[in-house]
């Protein structure tokens, strides 16, 4: 009897084990799928802010994380990130 219940938590213990293991591997190619950079429109829809504003912030506002490639404007993710918590932090209107 011993044996067996020894070989059950065994067994358990391995499926927990496997089950661990996956969940980290997909969690690490998720994070290394992740883009970093945003396009105007997925800023927009990530941020919550209107596309007029996020265009004229891109144009003008030194502050905000973006840049351009030819003709299209992209985000940088983590600093967005971090404009959005530093504008918030100063109850800056913009």
């Amino acid at each position: 009897m011993k044996t067996k219940i020894l070989e059950a938590t065994k067994a358990l213990s391995n499926i927990e084990l496997k089950q661990i293991i996956t969940e980290a591997i997909t969690e690490a190619i998720q994070e290394k799928e992740e883009k970093a950079t945003l396009t105007i429109d997925e800023c927009v829809k990530y941020s919550g802010i209107g596309r007029d504003k996020i265009l004229e912030l891109a144009h003008g506002n030194n502050n905000f994380p973006a840049f351009k490639i030819g003709r299209k404007f992209l985000i940088n993710k983590q600093l967005l990130d971090r404009w959005l918590e530093s504008i918030s932090l100063e109850k800056k209107i913009i």
